[in-house]
């Protein structure tokens, strides 16, 4: 079918009010589809080689990643060694479904990039990890106390714009989710915080000198009187599993309200006088909306592998 003819199809004859909508709500996606290949199609005929290198070298999407890949791929390496009896390390693919980030985290569209077959580039693995624990925590069944913790090291792409001489539009991070079905009475979420916590430790101890000071920030969103358990299950086994970490409770914290549900971390690591944020983490209720199961408990993590290389690791190349 010519695109002239398909556009016909697609929109009425007095045109629509809203395209955008229209588009969105009234065309088949297969058609959706169709028609923004061929645009794509016809807008590279009018392309130049030299318009192409041009605009690969001012475009922030495209250009090479700043770190060495020798420490990537070393960092890589230790993490899934030190996360194998714990996690399983998975590789994700480049896209997932189109709506993975607002629909499953609640953010904004605009923070992932769409494609044009209707997909997005990944823009948080850990929203697509949680997919993937919520097909296995379903295939295990309702009731089934088998957990399911995975782990994936992946470049990560984000339209907004980032200020700051660490932030870049594409970055790997290191990506911790854990899936469990909750007990009657049982803390299982505590448990999985404190798992996640210290695997990031574990990981970061790998990379970096044992020197290097640590601080780890507990902050509870949730309604629940948990503050002695959360210093007795989390703290207080973590605290003597890492000499030299210190620990410590903000109660008043705001980043991240909304969304997390409950128990969230952050590590922060110090540097020539300032503290490095490196791993941000905590409750979230994912895997319970996408399996309409409140049982359900979801933790999840991140650590940005290329800031912890950039300014904590050794460049052995």
């Amino acid at each position: 079918m010519s695109s002239s003819r398909r556009l016909r199809r697609l929109l009425p004859e007095e045109g629509p009010r809203d395209l955008a909508a229209h588009l969105a709500q009234d065309v088949k996606p297969s058609e959706l589809t169709s028609l923004l290949l061929d645009v794509a199609r016809r807008r590279v005929t009018r392309r130049t080689p030299a318009d192409v290198l041009a605009e690969y070298e001012r475009d922030r999407f495209s250009r090479p990643a700043r770190l060495s890949p020798v420490q990537l791929a070393r960092f890589e390496l230790l993490a899934f060694e030190h996360l194998s009896a714990a996690f399983e390390p998975i590789t994700l693919a480049p896209v997932t479904p189109l709506g993975t980030a607002s629909v499953v985290a609640g953010v904004s569209q605009d923070w992932a990039v769409a494609t044009t077959r209707g997909f997005e580039v990944v823009s948080d693995a850990t929203n697509v990890l949680a997919l993937e624990a919520a097909s296995r925590r379903r295939a295990l069944g309702p009731r089934s106390p088998q957990g399911v913790h995975l782990a994936a090291h992946h470049r990560l792409l984000r339209p907004q714009f980032f200020h700051g001489p660490r932030q870049t539009a594409h970055f790997a991070l290191l990506a911790l989710v854990s899936a469990a079905r909750a007990g009657r009475g049982s803390s299982v979420e505590l448990e999985l915080v404190a798992l996640h916590v210290r695997a990031h430790l574990a990981v970061i101890r790998a990379v970096t000198s044992v020197d290097v000071p640590l601080r780890v920030v507990l902050s509870d969103f949730s309604a629940r009187d948990r503050a002695d358990a959360v210093r007795a299950e989390v703290i207080a086994p973590l605290s003597e599993a890492f000499e030299g970490v210190t620990f410590e409770v903000n109660a008043e914290r705001q980043r991240g309200r909304g969304y997390y549900a409950g128990l969230a971390f952050e590590v922060y690591g110090r540097a020539d006088d300032e503290d490095v944020f490196l791993v941000d983490g905590g409750e979230v209720q994912w895997v319970a909306r996408l399996l309409s199961n409140e049982k359900e408990r979801t933790v999840i993590s991140g650590l940005g592998s290329e800031r912890l290389c950039s300014v904590f690791g050794r460049d052995e190349r």
